[in-house]
């Protein structure tokens, strides 16, 4: 037996911590309703709190800054670990990350986002202190904090510069939100603006703050202990006459500098469109928008151009037209009912748009397509993209609305008032400056569409220069504005105008990153600026940044140099391939299979006969009951009737049926379930079980005359067939000659809390003889009970009522969807299933999952996007890379696949994190080497040739698992009864047995070359996790490869794990 430090499996908690980090939202004119979360795992997941928020924010000109450092507390015995999301608007970034290190604050630095991945998981596994703050979807970020000591505190601060907006012609606004569902330790703000000679102005009231004089700014500051925060603090700043529109920086020659104007007038009207395409997003993810101010929008836009006819289109994981409407008057109730009663649900395919039938398109979203590639299909319409969503990707909004004549309508930056201007008029488009051969790397680009607030930024190559900015409808400009500068006297020193230029720089190239990926690295890393693929980094000691060869804060500076230049390359931490090991993997299984063992079984002394039905069952009476495999399994020669018995209703939905030896026969028995959940109980009679014998050599009129004689024994009901445990589509004929091995029939209509109301009349279970079986999925879930017992028609609302309750939880998704799926309504199962996808911001764990379900439904195409994205997020994990292979051979993508096997032995990794990725050199090997043999024309000249034998087996097991550190162990039993799992690697019969993995993903394999006759019994042994994030339960992926004849077949099921188990037969297959 495996000897393992038992991992206790704690209770999951969700933390989420509403308007939490409200106040790293400080943008003018902006009002914001997300919800930041700060997310834990474990018992003593409620202990770890924010004990205080120290805010600072500077505004000079235009420009603030803002820092806030959060302290976190963990009150518990536990070490734990945190992670914070949070939204930042749009154009806004993170400059600024800093976290305590032995009593001081370090400074981040900034790395490549994959490798900032691999150092800090690297890192981690040492159980020192890293930190790493990631740009995630759209303008989201995501910081790690780790560890978090049991009664200790670390300390975090973010900052960042902003553009702050116009509110009217005369100024500048700016909004503090400082709400907390809960007291603060300690709550501190302070605010100067500089350079003004008119105080700023209090527009929301507020008796605890107020500006003052001095020196040369205004002042404001606020104070307390043991406080919650429950108000808005919103302040004009007045725009100075006086003050100079540019600012500059010099830097070694160059003059950077940034200005800022207002442009208003020279709009035209656009043409009324008479037909108007609304598509309306409904996926899960934007279920938070804020209704109202679309809503409000809606109301305006249609009240201005009176009569048009609205076609109103849902998109989330499909793209489907709803209803046509008739705006007369401006009289749009109808339409709004329907919006203000939709339902959200499902992840976002943007693949499934069409723009082709309207003048006008409206598309209410927020910018992420989870499940296929943010992108638009070809148009010549003008398409609007409005959000009111905080959570966005508004460089995608806007580029796309951009490029099709439409505008980007951000919601949280505008009013109704202007945000109806970008709907009816064409606004003035930035069409660069007039020659300046001195100006270069100027920012925006051109096109950008102009309305009110106008900043800019470039490089000017001497001190003093001109420029004219141009703005047009066209081609033509018909305004132009001048504006000079002398660095001189318009010197910055408040504000670094260096890094505002990088900003807009990057923030122009991202509109466009995937052809401009590689220059925004560049620029992020130079700067320090999160973006797309740069993270910011702290490492705990500067032995780390030598090892990981990232260049350190200032403080750690110098003698990084110094030990570089001495010492060179000596002290950089190795970076591993599998492919270093692929040539003793692979002289090791060509040894194996070159053994050629074939089983010779012990003779077995002839037993003495009992009388039929002599035998004795054993078995727990009280063991909760789930379905071990499909009803009616294996052969029998009788016909069992069972006795009327009273049970709840939830005992049938976990009815397990017990195959149990009987001197040479089979017979099933039914045990209640105990612990039955209250208030789902109701008197039903145990189902009633006939069998009839199909024996072993079948003729198929004698399987017709069965089948044919339970459908005409239902009195003209309808009854269900259930294949191989599976919701039979097709037409009896099919039936028939599907290889039968046994056929039951169940009259008891407590059926339907397995197979749903569409076995309320009976049903015909049928096994073939398919020698693959797995258990049904069909976990002791209370949802999962009430679903079965609503009629079929109300189970979707139903779903969607229960879902309120179960909103963040992956694992409640993954079970309603099965249930759709085994009631044999696909498209709802996957609708249901897409939902993960929305769950996290590039959470891999979460799509592995994903790609594991979608592979084994065979939605193939969808399946290819998650794995691609995992290997995009995760690109040196050489288990990811064997996924996505693996997907575009489901899609008959055979080529693909086989080079990315080949990379998926090439990736490198940082030696603390050999345990997790070595070994999997066995499966990729064999993965090789099936294709070969199953796929005729592969170029494999990236293969040396004497990897290139053919080593076919009879039968090849493997268990992926989707999340990290985790340990799971899969287990074989033989025909035989021996066993064989990563302790017992070979077998009597000749298997082998690979690696086991503690931590990591796996896989683990199981071979034969010559299989023995009989049942293989599928096993895991479920040990437990100490990874501390949260990510609903393991889900597991069997693999089956079988062979008979030169002809593979393959199998894949997906199974989640709720808890610990050992010991829990996945299934059985029958050579």
């Amino acid at each position: 037996m495996k000897s393992k430090t038992d991992v206790s499996m704690p209770k999951i908690f969700q933390v989420n911590l509403k308007f939490l980090f409200y106040v790293l939202l400080f943008l003018g004119a902006k009002t914001f309703a997300q919800s930041p979360e700060l997310n834990i795992k474990g018992d003593d997941a409620e202990k770890v709190r924010m004990s205080q928020l120290i805010v600072s924010v500077k505004v000079v000109g235009n420009i603030a800054y803002t820092t806030a450092e959060m302290h976190f507390f963990n009150s518990g015995t536990r070490q734990m670990e945190a992670e914070l999301i949070f939204p930042l608007p749009e154009n806004v970034s993170v400059s600024r990350y800093a976290i305590d290190i032995n009593g001081k604050m370090r400074e981040a630095v900034p790395v490549n986002k994959n490798k900032g991945k691999q150092v800090f998981e690297a890192v981690e596994h040492r159980r020192v202190d890293p930190g790493l703050l990631e740009k995630v979807d759209g303008n989201n970020f995501r910081t790690r904090i780790y560890p978090l000591m049991p009664n200790g505190e670390r300390i975090v601060i973010i900052g960042y510069e902003e553009e702050l907006m116009a509110s009217d012609k005369n100024n500048l606004a700016y909004q503090l939100v400082s709400r907390f569902p809960k007291k603060l330790d300690k709550f501190s703000v302070k605010i100067s603006v500089v350079g003004v000679s008119t105080s700023p102005k209090i527009t929301e009231k507020s008796s605890r703050i107020s500006f003052s004089k001095w020196n040369q700014s205004f002042e404001a500051s606020f104070e307390k202990e043991n406080y919650q925060p429950d108000e808005k603090l919103v302040f004009e700043v007045p725009i100075q006459n006086n003050v100079p529109s540019v600012l500059t920086q010099d830097a070694g020659g160059q003059y950077y500098f940034y200005g800022n104007v207002f442009i208003e007038g020279n709009t035209k009207s656009r043409k009324i469109p008479s037909s108007i395409g609304l598509i309306w997003d409904n996926s899960l993810s934007c279920q938070t928008r804020d209704l109202k101010k679309e809503l409000d929008l809606l109301e305006a836009y249609f009240q201005k151009i009176k009569n048009t006819k609205v076609t109103l289109y849902f998109l989330n994981y499909t793209f489907e037209k709803q209803k046509e409407f008739v705006i007369s008057n401006g009289n749009w109730s109808d339409l709004k009912a329907v919006l203000e009663n939709t339902k959200y649900d499902g992840g976002t395919r943007y693949s499934q748009l069409n723009f082709a039938n309207h003048d006008q398109y409206l598309f209410s979203t927020d910018g992420l397509s989870s499940l296929s590639e943010n992108s638009f299909p070809k148009t010549k319409k003008a398409v609007f993209t409005i959000s009111s969503s905080v959570s966005a990707d508004f460089a995608f909004l806007n580029y796309s609305s951009s490029q099709t004549g439409g505008n980007f309508i951000n919601l949280n930056q505008l009013s109704t008032e202007n945000a109806l201007d970008k709907l009816i008029n064409t606004n003035l488009k930035f069409l660069g400056i007039k020659e300046n051969l001195l100006i270069t790397d100027l920012f925006p680009m051109e096109g950008t569409s102009v309305s009110g607030n106008f900043s800019f930024s470039g490089i000017s190559l001497n001190p003093k220069n001109e420029i004219t900015l141009l703005f047009g409808n066209g081609d033509d400009a018909v305004l132009e504005r001048k504006i000079t500068f002398d660095a001189a006297n318009q010197n910055a020193s408040e504000v670094n105008i260096e890094k505002l230029w990088a900003q807009k720089k990057i923030a122009n190239l991202e509109l466009q990153y995937d052809k401009n990926a590689e220059e925004i690295e560049t620029v992020g890393k130079k700067y320090g600026i999160i973006t797309k693929n740069t993270s910011l980094i702290v490492l705990e000691n500067l032995q780390d940044y030598i090892m990981y060869d990232i260049i350190p804060p200032a403080e750690l500076r110098a003698e990084f140099d110094r030990i570089k230049k001495q010492e060179q390359d000596s002290r950089l931490a190795k970076q591993n391939s599998n492919w270093e090991n692929v040539e003793g993997y692979f002289t090791a299984l060509n040894y194996w299979w070159k053994l050629d063992t074939k089983y010779v079984a012990p003779k077995v002394l002839p037993k003495s006969k009992k009388k039929r039905g002599s035998g004795t069952i054993n078995g727990d009476p009280d063991a909760v009951l789930t379905v071990d495999e499909p009803i009616g399994a294996g052969p029998a020669s009788e016909v069992i009737e069972e006795d009327n018995a009273v049970y709840n209703t939830a005992a049938i939905s976990a009815m397990k049926l017990e195959t149990v030896e009987n001197q040479g026969k089979k017979e099933k028995s039914y045990r209640p379930a105990k612990n039955i959940a209250p208030g789902l109980t109701n008197t039903i009679k145990q189902p009633v079980v006939k069998r009839e014998e199909i024996k072993t050599e079948q003729e198929d009129d004698y399987s017709t005359a069965i089948v044919r004689g339970y459908l005409s024994d239902s009195k003209n009901k309808e009854l269900l067939i259930i294949v191989d445990g599976q919701i039979f589509d097709g037409t009896l004929e099919d039936v028939v000659n599907a290889n039968m091995l046994s056929v039951d029939k169940i009259t008891d209509s407590s059926v339907t809390s397995i197979y749903g109301s569409g076995a309320a009349n009976g049903v015909i279970s049928i096994t073939t003889k398919n020698p693959n079986k797995f258990k049904v999925w069909n976990p002791d879930r209370l949802y999962l009970k009430a679903l079965a017992l609503a009629p079929k028609e109300k189970q979707y609302d139903l779903y969607l009522e229960l879902r309120k309750a179960q909103e963040r939880n992956p694992s409640f998704y993954f079970d309603v969807a099965h249930f759709f799926y085994n009631q044999g309504d696909v498209k709802k199962a996957l609708q249901i299933i897409s939902n993960i996808a929305d769950l996290g911001l590039e959470n891999h764990q979460l799509y592995k999952t994903l790609t594991y379900t979608l592979r084994q439904w065979q939605d193939f195409d969808d399946a290819v996007f998650t794995a691609k994205q995992v290997v995009k997020w995760r690109s040196h994990e050489p288990q990811s890379l064997r996924d996505y292979a693996l997907t575009l051979e489901d899609a008959g993508k055979y080529q693909e696949s086989f080079d990315e096997l080949i990379k998926a032995l090439e990736v490198n990794y940082y030696g603390e994190m050999r345990d997790h990725y070595e070994g999997v050199e066995d499966i990729i090997l064999m993965d090789l080497n099936r294709m070969i043999i199953e796929h005729s024309g592969l170029k494999t000249e990236k293969l040396d040739k004497k990897y290139l034998d053919k080593m076919p087996v009879d039968i090849r097991i493997i268990m992926n698992w989707n999340q990290m550190d985790v340990d799971l162990d899969l287990h074989i039993i033989e025909p035989n009864g021996e066993e064989c799992y990563y302790g017992h690697k070979d077998t009597q019969a000749g298997a082998r047995f690979s690696k086991d993995f503690t931590r990591g993903y796996g896989p683990e394999q199981y071979l034969i070359r010559n299989a023995i006759k009989g049942k293989y019994k599928i096993k895991t042994n479920y040990f437990g996790e100490t990874q501390l994030t949260e990510n609903g339960p393991a889900t597991i992926m069997v693999e089956i490869y079988i062979t008979k004849e030169g002809k593979t077949s393959k199998t894949l099921k997906t199974i989640q794990l709720g808890k610990i188990k050992e010991n829990d037969i996945l299934g059985e297959i029958i050579w």
